[in-house]
């Protein structure tokens, strides 16, 4: 029997997309193949017996030729599965995308309704659950003015959804300069007012200089908070349900949760 191969890359879309790539390359057979990342969480990971351990680098020439041949012989629906599902904080999320593309080179573009198999029924599932926290993030984002007239936002998402809020506020507020800015991933997106937003790296991004809130920002700030607290009913107050609404994560860059600086 053959060991197993298992190949450990960036957690990103590239880095799964050049997993798959050299995989699929390998001939080995797919049976003995599995694709995980490194999840940034972990501290450590157990070996498993029998197994060849392949580092992947990270390779865009290898991760195009994959994209486009989903876009070309799967279907473009399904490369949106895919691309979302890699922003899912799932810890199989590239094997179960790597088993998804074996099925779709073979059923073509009719494998995103195939939920009855167990690999599409997972990917379906964690889009459900990147695109629900995406959407919930669009009501519990909360921006604040720094110097130079800059709105800062920070989140602390489970999921890697920061590419899917910036076009919500990228049109909204065109004519703002501002930064969304994710804690747990330490990578950002910045919109100049006029111009499309970016993503990069959180690193690229001195924090420190531009921590400072405008006068402004503080009466703003100051005068939500009165607002929050006087439009509560206190008897009508149900902890357990805005927590299940709310979960606590987010609060710590929502002003209003913020008692201290009141």
């Amino acid at each position: 029997m053959k060991n197993k191969r298992i190949y450990m890359c960036e957690d990103s879309i590239e880095g799964i997309f050049t997993a798959i790539y050299d995989a699929w390359s390998s001939r080995y057979g797919h049976e003995y193949n599995r694709i995980e990342v490194f999840m940034k969480h972990e501290s450590e990971r157990n070996l498993e017996l029998f197994s060849e351990y392949i580092y992947v680098k990270t390779d865009q020439e290898k991760a195009v030729k994959v994209s486009k041949s989903v876009k070309e012989k799967i279907s473009m629906e399904a490369y949106d599965m895919v691309c979302h599902g890699a922003w899912s904080d799932r810890e199989e999320k590239a094997d179960i995308i790597y088993r998804f593309l074996i099925l779709g080179f073979s059923m073509g573009a009719k494998i995103v309704n195939h939920l009855v198999n167990d690999t599409v029924m997972s990917l379906f599932e964690m889009n459900r659950n990147v695109s629900n926290e995406a959407n919930h993030c669009l009501g519990f984002l909360r921006f604040k003015e720094i110097n130079n007239h800059i709105l800062l936002a920070k989140i602390n998402p489970k999921n890697d959804i920061i590419r899917l809020v910036a076009p919500h506020f990228s049109d909204r507020l065109s004519n703002e300069n501002f930064i969304i800015y994710d804690e747990n991933r330490k990578s950002c997106v910045v919109h100049k007012a006029g111009y499309p937003w970016i993503y990069t790296i959180g690193d690229n991004l001195n924090l420190d200089n531009i921590l400072s809130f405008s006068n402004a920002e503080e009466e703003f700030q100051s005068l939500w908070k009165i607002f929050f607290e006087t439009i509560g009913i206190e008897e009508r107050k149900n902890d357990k349900l805005q927590r299940n609404n709310l979960p606590l994560r987010h609060r710590n860059n929502m002003p209003e949760f913020n008692k201290s600086e009141m």
